[in-house]
């Protein structure tokens, strides 16, 4: 799993929504707490490796781990000595906190992270650049290292951190209001319109127009682009007219496969609420398979 978390930018100064829900960025806006990190996880535990918490003293936390009595006894060791505590929980674990899921989590809690460290990653973010950390069990201490996959490696653990997801809106209407407003409130930076720059690999890019001519301008710099998602509102008459133009604008068979239409898990969709979860759905599943 790798870190990649994006709500909207205020100024050069941490995303004010990320001090809310990345532990990461948290840290770094607010420094004397410790972060837990998710190194190993076995059986059937709904977080991955790479999962972060943000704990301070006085009882703040962002970010979860797992269920609430495994993150309360994370807190419980913040006054350890030593710069990391490793901490198993479930089966064959020294503490009797068992899971649900029957399995075994391993917990690296580094008491004092590295202020250099968050701001590089907070640099990275600001950037959009993928990076990777190797991160020293015993010491704390993060190395950045050319490429390393999310994972456990004796007393190693690395760490990959992603780009953030952005979703790019280009409409007008209730769909697009719905749409922005459900993207931001996960997390996402939304960026509506002429306010969208150029997308990149971690932008998904959507058209919500009823006159399909007003798309074709936005669709054509999204196949020009990397974007992972290239998606437009309409029904499968409306695909066809609009890969029927663009196909007349010279995009080949490869660049039309890359746009989606209908869009949505669940389709046929009139009501906008409805289609924007759907579009949602499919947008984060869609970030997850390439990213996650």
């Amino acid at each position: 799993m790798a870190i990649h978390v994006g709500v909207m930018r205020m100024g050069t100064q941490p995303y004010m929504s990320d001090m809310m829900i990345d532990p990461l960025a948290a840290l770094h806006a607010r420094p004397g707490g410790a972060l837990a990190l998710l190194v190993r996880a076995e059986g059937g535990f709904p977080r991955r490796p790479g999962a972060a918490m943000a704990l301070w003293p006085d009882g703040a936390r962002v970010g979860r781990l797992g269920a609430g009595c495994i993150d309360a006894d994370i807190a419980a060791h913040l006054d350890r000595p030593g710069p990391v505590t490793r901490l198993i929980y479930g089966a064959g674990g020294p503490v009797d906190l068992p899971l649900p899921c029957g399995g075994t989590v391993e917990i690296a809690l580094l008491h004092r992270p590295d202020p250099v460290w968050l701001q590089e990653i907070s640099d990275i973010h600001r950037a959009r650049r993928l990076a990777h950390w190797r991160i020293d069990l015993e010491t704390g201490c993060a190395r950045r290292t050319d490429a390393l996959e999310t994972g456990l490696n004796g007393g190693f653990f690395g760490l990959k951190i992603n780009p953030r997801c952005i979703l790019h809106i280009h409409g007008e209407g209730d769909e697009a209001s719905a749409l922005a407003a459900m993207a931001r409130a996960v997390g996402l930076d939304c960026r509506i319109g002429a306010t969208a720059s150029r997308a990149d690999a971690q932008t998904a890019v959507v058209t919500l127009f009823h006159d399909h001519d007003r798309e074709l301008p936005a669709l054509r710099a999204a196949l020009e682009s990397p974007a992972f998602y290239i998606g437009a509102l309409g029904s499968r008459r409306a695909q066809m007219a609009r890969i029927a133009a663009l196909r007349e604008a010279g995009f080949g068979d490869a660049e039309l496969a890359r746009l989606r239409g209908p869009i949505g898990v669940v389709a046929p969709v009139r009501e906008p609420r409805l289609l924007a979860a759907s579009v949602l759905t499919e947008i984060l599943a869609a970030y997850e398979q390439a990213f996650g």
